[in-house]
């Protein structure tokens, strides 16, 4: 995501910009004080104003991570040269020329310039190290025609996407009159990359598999079968590239994947700077979570330690975005021996589907009972929120029990990030039975979701918290 985010990227430069802008002040002046301050900050103001119209109007030609240092050279001296003919334009039209002299916006060139160029050199090379680390990348399923499958890998790798990587290949064949479908699963080892070829069908590959987007470069298949890919990646909420002339099919856009120019076909695409925008907020609330929680185990971990043994962080593996695990984090609210003692229960479940719940568990503790009731047990998500596995808003994280016996149809609803809070929560969770319900409430968060949504969720969900409303 963070490559194709232009936002990431200016968000750079506009910083830059009112360091470069400061210290011309400061190099022509020395000391800044009195009507010079609010002068400077009108002046600030003014030049990131320039450089948005700038961005706005002149594209680069080539993606941030693609341009070479020459490239890169070119486009920053270009955009500064255009910021200070927009500056010119606009200073002589509202007879602003005299607020700083000549010698401020030479030095501020100059010094923005030199920033702007060093700045963008780092940016990628963090980028590159921040895309090294295997769950920082997108994990991309290939899938082609046995006729052209060694071109298709061979063209990705030259793509140089470094956002990506390959987890497997599907190899689409013909075995008499039929079709014949084989995967080769990319695996990570201390030795480097394997490739193995996958005894599972098709069908259970793509359900426990971690799969992001897919790319389909099938020229080979008829547009039956690649509908039919389609219709299954996209009942299984994975954003799919079809680097093939194809009909209408959803929401679609068209873009570029690296050398590819495809169609993407998703159940729902997602803006970059959205998302760019949903993981500021998560960061900021998962920062002031973090430290209220801190101080509320103070009183609480004491409490959960004199009542039953163990420890009072309950730590248990949970499946996030398109089936990554991970280990979500709440007070202990049961006694240590609470998994063993579910099979004993089960015949108790009061759930429709896949989810357990029973009223008046009793494996729940005295704390366990006024923890859950003021929803106090959640909150240590907000590390798991901090380290990007959750998302303040979201859907409900599932079990691996639970997630081993979904149906294609129910992957769908992993693929946004699992909240601490969602539509699930606030609609009135102890009053919900039935797990298709559960999953219609979190595909309904999915296609309707915007940041606005997010507001209003975490909203209500104060509201539910206060007046103890569906925490069970």
């Amino acid at each position: 995501m963070l490559v194709k985010n232009r936002s990431f990227y200016i968000l750079f430069d506009i910083c830059e910009i009112i360091i470069s802008f400061v210290l011309a002040v400061l190099l022509r002046y020395r000391v800044v004080q009195g009507r010079m301050i609010s002068d400077a900050w009108y002046g600030c103001i003014l030049m990131i104003f320039v450089y948005m119209v700038i961005v706005l109007v002149c594209q680069a030609p080539k993606p941030l991570m693609k341009r070479s240092g020459w490239d890169e050279l070119q486009i920053v001296l270009s955009a500064n040269l255009y910021m200070a003919l927009l500056l010119s334009l606009i200073l002589y039209l509202n007879r602003a020329g005299n607020l700083f002299p000549r010698s401020v916006y030479i030095t501020f060139f100059v010094l923005n310039t030199v920033l702007m160029y060093v700045g963008r050199f780092y940016l990628k090379r963090f980028l590159r190290a921040y895309y090294k680390k295997s769950g920082n990348r997108k994990k991309l399923l290939i899938c082609a025609n046995q006729e052209n499958l060694i071109a298709a890998i061979d063209t990705f790798v030259h793509s140089s996407l470094i956002e990506y990587e390959v987890t497997a290949v599907v190899e689409v064949g013909k075995k008499g009159n039929g079709k014949e479908i084989r995967i080769h699963q990319i695996e990570q080892g201390p030795r480097g990359e394997r490739i193995v070829l996958s005894r599972e069908k098709l069908r259970e590959f793509l359900k426990h598999q971690v799969i992001d987007e897919a790319l389909l470069c099938m020229p080979f298949s008829t547009r039956g079968e690649i509908n039919d890919f389609i219709v299954r990646l996209e009942t299984m909420g994975i954003e799919t590239h079809v680097a093939v002339d194809t009909y209408d099919h959803q929401e679609k856009a068209i873009e570029r994947l690296g050398a590819y120019r495809v169609l993407t076909y998703s159940p729902r695409i997602f803006e970059p700077t959205e998302l760019f925008i949903k993981r500021a907020m998560d960061v900021v609330g998962g920062a002031i979570g973090s430290l209220i929680t801190i101080l509320l185990s103070i009183v609480i971990v004491p409490a959960i330690h004199l009542e039953s043994p163990g420890p009072a962080i309950f730590k248990q593996v949970r499946i996030g975005r398109n089936g990554r695990r991970f280990q979500i984090y709440k007070f202990r609210t049961m006694y240590e021996d609470a998994e063993e003692r579910k099979k004993e229960l089960m015949k108790q479940n009061e759930m429709k589907g896949l989810m357990f719940k029973i009223k008046d568990d009793p494996r729940i503790t005295k704390v366990g009972k006024f923890l859950r009731k003021t929803s106090l047990d959640e909150f240590p998500q907000f590390f798991n929120v901090l380290k990007g596995e959750m998302s303040l808003v979201g859907t409900r994280p599932p079990t691996e029990d639970e997630f081993l016996q979904y149906e294609e149809r129910h992957k769908r609803r992993l693929s946004l990030k699992p909240g601490i809070t969602g539509l699930w929560q606030v609609s009135g969770r102890s009053s919900i039975y039935d797990f298709e319900e559960v999953v219609s409430l979190d595909l309904e968060y999915i296609d309707k979701w915007s940041v606005w949504l997010d507001i209003r969720l975490l909203i209500q969900t104060v509201y539910v918290v206060l007046f103890r409303r569906g925490a069970s």
